[in-house]
């Protein structure tokens, strides 16, 4: 480098030259009292501030620093650093190995210090990275990627960074004429009426979670698409995610069962306000996967189910921020419900879809419009705002109404469940009515229709609590299996073949005593012949049977184990004789 180099000045004591080298400027005094400067590389590169944002996710603020190196002439990528990082003792960390501070006394501190100098003066800009609601300058604000929703419509003047899967939720800034047609005339010809009116009440009730929240009332429930493979259950879940972003086939879901449980959990508490699909939960005869899936299932029941998060500590044992989800959920599921209890169950509604029920031609034409189901929902939206305070009002009456009405003699989570699903639909037809796309004897007809399909759904679920529990089902399914002989139950004291494989267990007078993954494969199998899918995994069966008494535990543990004669020390389900001899079950 020229010694006459242009270098520029950062706060009084550093300054960098054009290749990037960091110098700091000290003055000194000789022996004669004269005063001169100093100047000592510390760097061989310059962190150069580009930008200082706070970050809002909806949980917690965060402030953000964004640097780029100066080296060699050339500028490095953006990079994204905290304070906590420009304070450690490797602030360079993140700017590559090459960016070196240079060995000597301070020279750490003072690359901190130039680092700081930068932000002293440096203006603010506000990063949000969730969905939803939130107050900007005393205006409502409905936060999404690409456009934001006011009272007045669309903007974009509010920097949401959504990344990873969330990235695809955004607000198009369209409006096209043939949207109302979309949604009321197309998107009704393609499935079956459960499933259209299933998905446009969840749709059109999200955006109303943060109004219900504050009123008590928000909804807690899964609706659940169900089928086997090339049912089209992802197909039409990702259709209805278009109403809040562009997911189009070759569009990864925002969530699935390949994903971590923190994962998930944060997805659901970023996505406020917003339709979530969590997609693909498949049997699995992997053990590992299979365990993956069930603590999955069990979790996001507990979390949508409870709308509660995980509590977790700091390593100087504070509390970290809890992530809360507030979105609403679709579950695809080859089955529903195969991992949790009924009070799960209880909060969930499914709709089966069969092979050849989608409408193919009606959903190229829905698939090919999708951006007007967004339209309509970002105009939904705006009435939401606009109507906020008389929403409220209605909301928790209209909700007690629509409860008490579906309360018939069944489960109470599911008269719930009806009440919010009506609720969506009920302010869809408002919104409907305020536009004049339809009239007053359409939107009752609407409404009238949509009541009928979460009544007969709700019914449909209740059976299944009810007349179909789990544990009446497994019991029924051995019990015929016995007696038809399609499976080897041993008498403990005969000299059978004890290894056998297609033993599934053993009996004396007090106890069966079954291999736990073999008689539940069979029960699994047998209830598939009968093209039904038995309700529940093989954990959460082994606890009811536990909490019914049925079966001898082993403190904590479902089985208990047991030398058979001339075999191996093994762990068996310790099912109650009685429970199988008896020709019917006590009420």
């Amino acid at each position: 480098m020229e010694k006459n180099e242009k270098r520029v000045r950062i706060g009084d004591n550093y300054e960098y030259s054009p290749d990037g080298t960091l110098y700091y400027i000290e003055g000194k005094e000789d022996k004669n009292g004269n005063t001169y400067t100093e100047t000592t590389a510390i760097a061989n590169h310059t962190p150069l501030l580009k930008e200082q944002r706070i970050i809002d996710n909806g949980i917690e603020t965060t402030e953000e620093l964004v640097f780029t190196a100066l080296r060699d002439f050339r500028k490095g990528a953006d990079t994204a650093i905290s304070l906590k990082d420009v304070l450690s003792q490797t602030p360079n960390i993140k700017f590559g190995a090459a960016c070196r501070i240079f060995l000597g006394r301070g020279a750490k501190s003072r690359y901190s210090e130039a680092m700081q100098i930068q932000c002293e003066n440096a203006p603010l800009t506000m990063l949000y990275q969730h969905t939803g609601y939130t107050t900007i300058e005393g205006e409502r604000v409905f936060l999404n990627g690409g456009h934001s929703v006011t009272k007045d419509g669309l903007t974009d003047k509010y920097n949401v960074m959504l990344s990873g899967q969330m990235e695809n939720y955004v607000f198009t800034d369209k409006k096209d004429s043939e949207r109302y047609k979309t949604l009321l005339s197309l998107l009704p010809s393609v499935a079956p009426t459960s499933l259209v009116y299933a998905g446009l009440g969840l749709s059109f009730l999200t955006p109303l979670n943060a109004l219900l929240r504050d009123c008590g009332i928000e909804p807690c429930f899964i609706l659940y698409f169900t089928g086997k493979t090339g049912a089209r259950k992802t197909t039409m879940a990702k259709l209805f995610l278009n109403f809040f972003g562009a997911f189009n086939n070759g569009t990864a879901p925002t969530a699935s069962f390949r994903d971590t449980t923190n994962a998930v959990e944060k997805k659901f508490a970023l996505a406020d306000s917003t339709l979530v699909l969590l997609d693909d939960r498949i049997p699995s005869t992997t053990p590992k996967i299979k365990a993956q899936m069930e603590a999955m299932e069990q979790a996001v029941a507990r979390q949508i189910g409870d709308r509660s998060g995980r509590a977790r500590m700091n390593a100087d044992g504070t509390l970290k921020a809890t992530y809360r989800p507030k979105c609403n959920l679709i579950i695809t599921a080859e089955e529903s419900f195969s991992n949790v209890g009924e009070s799960a169950i209880a909060r969930s509604i499914s709709v089966e879809l069969k092979p050849g029920d989608i409408n193919l031609s009606a959903l190229t034409k829905v698939q090919q419009n999708a951006d007007h189901l967004n339209q309509c929902m970002s105009d939904y939206i705006q009435f939401v705002i606009r109507n906020w305070d008389s929403i409220s009002e209605q909301a928790k009456p209209l909700f007690l109404e629509y409860r008490d009405k579906a309360q018939n003699g069944g489960h109470g989570r599911l008269a719930e469940c009806v009440a919010h699903l009506q609720i969506g639909i009920y302010f869809m037809c408002e919104w409907l009515l305020a536009e004049n796309t339809v009239d007053e004897a359409q939107a009752e007809r609407l409404r009238t229709a949509a009541w009928k399909v979460f009544i007969e759904l709700a019914d449909k679920q209740n059976r299944r609590i009810v007349e179909e529990k789990p544990v009446k089902l497994f019991l029924d399914a051995v019990r015929e299996m016995r007696d038809r002989g399609t499976i080897r139950i041993i008498d403990i004291d005969c000299t059978n073949d004890y290894n056998s494989s297609s033993v599934v267990g053993y009996r004396d007078k007090d106890f069966y005593y079954f291999y736990p993954d073999g008689v539940y494969t069979e029960v699994k199998k047998f209830y598939s012949a009968q093209d039904k899918n038995y309700p529940l995994g093989k954990a959460a069966l082994f606890q009811q049977l536990a909490i019914d008494g049925l079966i001898e535990t082993d403190k904590d543990q479902t089985t208990k184990a047991k030398r058979i004669k001339n075999g191996k020390r093994s762990r068996f389900l310790w099912l109650k004789a009685e429970a199988l001899d008896e020709e019917k079950e006590d009420s």
